[in-house]
């Protein structure tokens, strides 16, 4: 048949489970071979509450990106105002807070210039920009990962994955909250997790029995069940033979047509099979990672200290299962979206620690809390306030382990296979923000792109992106990662102007 000569591997794959009656035909290394195959793009928004440490996080000079190693925080010139960080540069501590990705300045470039506009009718300074960072000022029409979401999804079973973790300690209303939440209200409502732990994500993508095995691992038979519905075909093609010739010379005709279709179903089928197997075989990534015992528990309230998401010593635990939980999700092409929130700004009355910065278990077993950190409060919402210098510098080394574990992202993603080449090669990760610095500044947006989409979007360096001097809507950006990603969007938000600048 002439249409299925035209057949791509995903759909010749979803014509077989449709023919077979199964409700898919895939494992996790064919969805990975498929994924690879149709070149598909994906995105990751990393959002981390109430912007960056200004002065030590942008770079002392445009242009090429080169992050200073030898920048430090002093508390020197803590400034606040309305006028753009290219005005106000240190360059003593200028690029402290990137010093974790120096290994990947070549993949990534910063854009300041851009302002959170807030949504009109909304004065609270929380509420205005929590309710635009992500959707462009226009809340009614959703974020913009649940857009990308719905255009890239493809036959992906998730059209976007929102993984959400630790706001509850600043105002205990859970991922609903429009105060800290990243308001997203495509198809009504916000999204997100109730407990605000990063499991219920990863039982969302994986269910209880968790991320599967690679093809043939632990003694499972490669391909079992895709080799029963080999057999299936077969069994239908037999079957054809039978009773084409009982009904008469045109229903011959008719059965002969279908007759070869199977066949040829059958015979590619067969062949998709072998590679994905010897796919498997040579270069299959094993995306499973420890989920320490009981947490696949996630039943409780957000308000229950006895429960594993509310011990601020398993902050970091919980950061790393997020991060690991949207790199296999996209190895296995469950989703192509995803948007992770760590922590959330807003009033101190939440039921944890105030000061889980300082006291979570770190992951690598060299001790307690985030280095350096000196006396005092330090969370999020007490450090977006005051030109105090040990806020400041405390805000900047927190920023700074953040960036750390950017870098951590940055290295799984390079380090899974995909097709060719790595999971890197074919995703972007956009940091975010609601505010842009402390004392409920929404300017000089905290932006990084990372990856470059195979040479389509510039990296390794750093622009002001401001046009006569005067900041541009943040839409303008988002709309611009949309077209980075092949999403021709009209408009996004506010915005039907993207930025280009990110484009080769």
């Amino acid at each position: 048949m002439n249409n299925f000569n035209k057949m791509n591997r995903r759909a010749l794959i979803k014509h077989t489970a449709a023919m077979t009656g199964a409700a898919s035909i895939s494992t996790a290394m064919i969805e990975r071979a498929l994924a690879a195959d149709s070149n598909i793009k994906r995105v990751i928004f990393w959002y981390v509450p109430e912007g960056c440490a200004q002065q030590a996080f942008w770079p002392a000079n445009t242009g090429n990106l080169n992050i200073n190693m030898d920048a430090s925080v002093n508390g020197k010139n803590t400034k606040s105002n309305n006028g753009s960080i290219r005005n106000y540069i240190d360059a003593s501590q200028a690029g402290f807070c990137l010093q974790p990705l120096k290994a990947h300045q070549g993949d990534i470039s910063l854009y300041s210039g851009f302002k959170n506009q807030g949504v009109s009718g909304i004065t609270e300074p929380h509420k205005t920009v929590v309710a635009s960072a992500l959707t462009g000022s226009k809340p009614n029409e959703g974020s913009i990962d649940q857009i990308l979401g719905k255009r890239m999804q493809g036959s992906s079973p998730i059209a976007s994955i929102y993984s959400a973790m630790w706001g509850h300690h600043v105002h205990n209303k859970g991922a609903n909250d429009d105060y800290m939440s990243p308001v997203r209200t495509i198809g009504g409502g916000t999204t997100g997790s109730s407990n605000w732990n990063p499991m219920d994500t990863y039982k969302v993508v994986f269910g209880n029995n968790g991320i599967p095995a690679p093809s043939g691992g632990d003694g499972v038979v490669p391909y079992g069940n895709e080799h029963a519905q080999l057999d299936m075909l077969k069994a239908m093609e037999a079957r054809l033979e039978q009773v084409k010739c009982v009904g008469g010379l045109a229903a011959r005709d008719k059965y002969e047509t279908l007759l070869a279709s199977y066949k040829q179903l059958e015979t590619q089928t067969a062949a998709l099979l072998q590679k994905a197997e010897e796919e498997a075989k040579n270069n299959g990534p094993d995306v499973r990672f420890d989920i320490p015992n009981g947490w696949n528990n996630t039943a409780g309230s957000r308000t229950d200290l006895s429960k594993y998401w509310n011990k601020a010593a398993n902050f970091e635990r919980l950061v790393d299962i997020s991060i690991n939980t949207t790199v296999a999700a996209m190895a296995l092409d469950r989703t192509r979206v995803s948007m992770m929130q760590f922590s959330g700004s807003g009033t101190d009355i939440g039921p944890v620690a105030k000061d889980h910065y300082r006291v979570f278990d770190r992951t690598d077993g060299s001790g307690k809390g985030i280095p350096g950190l000196e006396p005092g409060a330090v969370n999020d919402h007490f450090l977006g306030h005051d030109p105090n210098q040990v806020r400041r510098r405390n805000q900047a080394r927190v920023y700074r382990w953040y960036y750390g574990k950017l870098a951590q992202l940055i290295d799984k993603l390079k380090a899974t296979p995909d097709g060719s080449g790595s999971l890197f090669d074919s995703t972007l990760v956009v940091t975010c923000s609601e505010f842009s610095m402390y004392n409920h500044r929404s300017h000089d947006m905290p932006y990084i792109v990372a990856g470059g989409l195979g040479g389509t979007v510039n990296t390794g360096q750093y622009l002001d992106c401001r046009q006569n001097g005067n900041f541009r809507d943040a839409a303008d950006f988002f709309l611009g990662i949309s077209r980075a990603l092949g999403v021709n969007l009209d408009h996004f938000g506010n915005s039907r102007n993207p930025f280009t600048g990110l484009l080769t």
